[in-house]
């Protein structure tokens, strides 16, 4: 699947979205007023110093991608053992609220255009820990405020997302990944394999053509510590998560929504590294416009 890629502008709490391109079913945007993150279709990189004593630069840059899931490979350089410079990751199921997955008629959030809905994986080397979270949130519109301006979290769907302020579910709170490697240049490689099992497809490594039964409308979010489909090397399994209906909202086959990049960098830091989409699953074809 390829589409082609929009530059879109900045926004903020008060400017909501300026948005300049859409994308089949829903609207994504870049946000990236210093320009952290470059690079396109599989592969991205980040190289910057985040210049101000106080705040946090948040960055994402989408993909040109919708998929249900993929395996990407996370490569975080030149981090200080005694400092976190930044998290790296990923996101997925990226859409308007207005076309979010509508689980048991609730009514979830905003039905107008502006309000983002998404997951994400993040990882960092915390002062020589290699540690990992995942969320989703809701109803979100600026990538800067803190946690994406959402003060509520919840456990589910059915707990309070059909508030119009920014939500967060809390998939995975900060953990360890105790197996992690760290070469001795302190250079970090994470491979995140998110997935949801649909018979007779290919979904992730450890089903490959193999899955019996139809999603129910969970994601898999498996970490390993070089490439799992490579058989040249051996890959370990070093985290896992098992995401269920309840916080994706689907209830079978979840929607091939966009994929992006992201990024954030702590205040007085330089966060160096690269992304590249290795594997994608359940692609749309897509005209190139």
């Amino acid at each position: 699947m390829k589409l082609s890629k929009k530059v879109l502008a900045a926004f903020s709490v008060a400017a909501a979205l300026a948005m300049v391109g859409t994308l089949a079913g829903c609207t994504e945007e870049d946000d990236d007023t210093e320009g952290a993150i470059t690079g396109s279709g599989k592969n991205y990189s980040i190289n910057y110093t985040n210049n101000s004593g106080t705040d946090i630069y948040r960055c994402w840059n989408t993909t040109t991608f919708k998929h249900e899931g993929e395996l990407v490979k996370v490569v975080i350089n030149n981090q200080s053992s005694s400092t976190k410079d930044g998290n790296m990751g990923f996101v997925w199921d990226l859409c308007q609220s207005k076309d979010a997955a509508n689980p048991n008629s609730v009514t979830l959030g905003h039905t107008e255009k502006g309000y983002r809905n998404f997951f994400v994986i993040g990882a960092q080397n915390n002062s020589g820990t290699i540690r990992y979270y995942i969320s989703k949130y809701f109803n979100v519109t600026d990538l800067q405020a803190d946690n994406f301006g959402a003060s509520k979290i919840v456990t589910s769907h059915d707990a309070g997302i059909a508030a119009t302020d920014p939500v967060e579910i809390a998939v995975q709170s900060w953990t360890n990944l105790s197996d992690a490697k760290i070469a001795s240049d302190g250079t970090v490689t994470l491979w995140f394999d998110i997935y949801s099992p649909v018979a007779g497809k290919k979904y992730g490594v450890p089903y490959a053509e193999t899955a019996a039964t139809e999603s129910t409308g969970i994601y898999y979010v498996d970490i390993y510590d070089a490439d799992p489909t490579d058989s040249t090397v051996t890959a370990k399994k070093i985290g896992t998560n098992t995401i269920e209906s309840s916080v994706t909202g689907y209830s079978a086959e979840p929607k091939q929504n966009t994929l992006a990049v992201y990024a954030n960098v702590q205040p007085s830091k330089t966060l160096n590294g690269a992304w590249n989409l290795a594997k994608d699953y359940a692609a749309d074809e897509v005209v190139e416009e």
